[in-house]
């Protein structure tokens, strides 16, 4: 598939490979537990959704150093250049990184910062870091990490997120964090009616510095949550086999994706965590072209509405924007 590709939602953690957790595992001295990957070596097995995040954490917790966030950032962008991509967003969490290896999170960010500018040299790909909080760490937690943002400068990281536990700690709670965050000159996005309702987009809507919405699928049954996406000029991150594989959807037919389209909502594909859910961003785009029978133009539409949301400088984005 050759149409040129961008994405703006797949956690750096997530996109470790088995082969790449081998590699982190022997290097580190550490054991991966029976029965995580899958019998085609190219995924992780998991059950449901708290199973997935505690496959999630046992994989994180194989990244020791400085060198294992290297090698992650270099070899997800290397991929996604052998599939056309452009631009990647990749969401980073310096409480998984801290928790993990006990190093303060700049000397990882030097070393994501080195992989980005290194995969841009060697395979013409743009890289960017959204800096993500725990939401179900508390909201202390939260704070600590946006602060960190103003000490913690780099020019790959241009973006704030929250991910975690969304219903139990709603948008509201960190709307001081944001604030920080966006103080810090970072635009911010955040996860959002995935596994709560579309009332928690809306509430994020009217209380964070929002210019995007990871997930954003459980707008579908509000007309309103609709309308106010629109009129707020948001666009939603939007990972089709990622919500089928965690049970929001059946199938691609049963996926809200076409709908958010016709209605004009803004839109980017998107892989979340793909070797959890055995996909790539290239079978993600041949999923939603397959499936909707959109033409090479509607998905090259996408694309760009994805460089346009992109937390990039405007001389990046007209750079972007001319490749497709």
């Amino acid at each position: 598939m050759n149409l040129k590709k961008a994405e703006l939602h797949v956690h750096l953690e997530g996109t470790i490979t088995p082969e790449l957790a081998a590699k982190l595992a022997a290097r580190n001295k550490l054991i991966i537990p029976e029965g995580l990957v899958a019998p085609d070596g190219e995924s992780y097995l998991s059950k449901d959704f708290l199973d997935f995040l505690k496959v999630y954490d046992t994989l994180a917790a194989l990244i020791r150093y400085p060198q294992d966030y290297y090698d992650i950032t270099l070899d997800y962008l290397r991929a996604r250049a052998g599939e056309n991509a452009i631009y990647v967003e990749m969401m980073y969490s310096p409480d998984h990184a801290e928790l993990s290896s006990k190093i303060p999170s700049a000397e990882h960010l030097a070393a994501i910062q080195q992989a980005v500018d290194d995969a841009k040299e060697q395979f013409d790909i743009v890289g960017r870091i959204i800096i993500t909080a725990v939401r179900h760490f508390g909201i202390e937690a939260v704070e600590r990490v946006a602060r960190q943002t103003h000490k913690d400068r780099f020019p790959c990281v241009t973006g704030f997120g929250l991910g975690g536990d969304e219903a139990k700690f709603p948008p509201k709670l960190f709307t001081r964090a944001y604030q920080i965050a966006a103080e810090a000159g970072l635009q911010c996005t955040v996860h959002a009616g995935e596994f709560a309702p579309a009332s928690g987009m809306v509430e994020a809507m009217e209380n964070l510095p929002i210019q995007r919405i990871g997930h954003g699928v459980n707008s579908i049954y509000s007309p309103e949550t609709m309308m106010m996406l629109q009129d707020k000029n948001i666009t939603l991150e939007i990972c089709p086999t990622s919500n089928i594989f965690l049970g929001l959807f059946k199938n691609m037919e049963e996926h809200p994706f076409p709908k958010f389209y016709e209605a004009g909502i803004k839109i980017s594909i998107n892989s979340d965590d793909p070797p959890f859910m055995s996909t790539t961003l290239g079978q993600e785009y041949q999923r939603v072209q397959t499936s909707y029978g959109y033409s090479d133009k509607i998905m090259n539409a996408i694309t760009r509405m994805a460089i346009e949301a992109a937390f990039v400088d405007e001389h990046t984005r007209t750079e972007l924007l001319a490749k497709i």
